[in-house]
């Protein structure tokens, strides 16, 4: 069952306090298929209260805002554990939490190994 989320109440809490510069990437117009654990309906709910929720939450991988006209209701938050696929969605956004983009910003940082040159070399190298 779907909790309804009022945003005085997230702001009451802190949540949405401004994250980290670079922290989250909303990408509007699409969103995740599966590993849905929780849905949240939001009254006056945004993109940017969402993934409030989802940096909130420990388990929370990656989330999608969902507009009240496709919903029929509310707008509706839902939070994944796993980071799916993004596929084109209008009236839908989604994100990835912190953690997540973090962790894919380190791993981009990172010098390629010692196969992966060789492979880049590979490919580079004239007459391919």
């Amino acid at each position: 069952m779907a909790r309804i989320i009022r945003l005085a109440a997230l702001t009451g809490l802190g949540l949405l306090l401004a994250a980290p510069a670079g922290a989250e990437d909303v990408l509007n117009g699409w969103a995740r298929r599966g590993s849905v654990y929780e849905r949240i309906d939001m009254d006056d709910g945004t993109p940017q209260a969402c993934a409030a929720l989802c940096r909130a939450d420990g388990q929370c991988r990656s989330w999608v805002w969902t507009r009240s006209d496709l919903t029929g209701s509310y707008e509706m938050c839902a939070l994944l554990s796993s980071v799916p696929t993004a596929y084109p969605a209008p009236g839908q956004a989604t994100g990835l939490s912190p953690r997540i983009a973090e962790r894919l910003d380190m791993a981009m940082d990172r010098a390629p190994s010692s196969r992966e040159s060789r492979a880049l070399h590979e490919v580079t190298a004239p007459g391919h």
